[in-house]
């Protein structure tokens, strides 16, 4: 039997989970190990920026690079610079980390000045990579928009910072650093 009200809502609930799914970001969460944090935090990175997850690679060393750079490897023809966000967010680390887990190459939204290409980077990171699907709907309802820890202000490169029950997620813009513009330079207290 055909009940008009029935069939109306049982629209109305596909009409909502697809207007669900077409919010939905699927994204990668880094742990982002902060000295000052008083929670977890990780670095988010969307799905359409990362190229990659490779296991271990041999990294080509940079003699007195900054802490946060660890070398280059050699990836599909190219050399991609290989960051630590451990180094690059914890900016009064001396020395360079010893070993990570996996090499996460991403897309950093900036281009070669010269020829145009898109450029990469290679992110090391010690724990386990973690994918998730984050709605917007769920973002904007359980996030709070809280001050992030001073070590990640204080690198200038810090898009937006959102703290979740499970903890602080950063998006942190690495243009500057694959363009060599950032300085690093520990900032003053």
């Amino acid at each position: 039997m055909y009940t008009p009200g029935v069939a109306i809502r049982d629209q109305e609930r596909v009409a909502v989970k697809r207007v669900e799914r077409s919010t939905a970001i699927r994204a990668y969460l880094l742990p982002l190990p902060l000295a000052d944090a008083a929670c977890a935090v990780f670095c988010l990175f969307s799905h359409h920026q990362v190229v990659e997850v490779l296991g271990r690679r041999a990294v080509q060393r940079i003699p007195l690079s900054p802490a946060y750079l660890h070398g280059v490897i050699r990836y599909a023809d190219q050399l991609l610079p290989v960051i630590h966000l451990d180094g690059l967010c914890n900016r009064s680390m001396v020395g360079h980390p010893e070993g990570y887990r996996q090499l996460v190459v991403v897309r950093t939204g900036a281009n070669d000045p010269v020829s145009g290409i898109p450029l990469k980077a290679a992110i090391a990171v010690n724990a386990r990579v973690q994918m998730t699907t984050l709605s917007s709907q769920v973002l904007a309802m359980e996030s709070a928009e809280q001050e992030a820890p001073a070590s990640l202000r204080a690198t200038g490169l810090l898009r937006g910072y959102v703290l979740q029950p499970s903890g602080g997620i950063a998006v942190i813009d690495l243009s500057r650093v694959v363009l060599g513009t950032f300085a690093d330079v520990v900032p003053a207290d």
